[in-house]
């Protein structure tokens, strides 16, 4: 499990996902979408056969297949792309500028 972090200002954000191998706002939203669909897309060492490239095999059982990675009927994926583009409007709708305060130490003003 990872800490999930705010949604405040997540477009201003230029890595995504626990080893942030997704760059874009748009691609982690298309991600969650389209990983069960279309997989060799998100993995592409493992080249259309199922897997995680990223997560060593003794550990798919932990993968969730549940929404919103489950497909809907016919293998189609839960979000088709204009509805992409319309989450990520949404999400972008979040940004207010705010910014973290600088840090001391390695822990954040905010947590003296």
């Amino acid at each position: 499990m990872f800490r999930t972090p705010s949604l405040r200002n997540v477009a201003l954000r230029q890595r995504f996902f626990h080893n942030g191998a997704i760059r874009t706002l748009r691609d982690a939203v298309a991600f969650y979408a389209t990983r069960d669909t279309d997989p060799a897309r998100w993995y592409p060492k493992a080249r259309g056969k199922p897997g995680y490239d990223d997560l060593p095999e003794k550990y798919w059982g932990n993968v969730s297949h549940e929404v919103p990675f489950e497909p809907l009927p016919g293998g189609r994926p839960r979000l088709d792309e204009r509805e992409i583009d319309d989450i990520v409007a949404f999400l972008r709708t979040l940004t207010d500028g705010w910014k973290a305060p600088a840090s001391t130490s390695g822990r954040t003003l905010a947590a003296h």
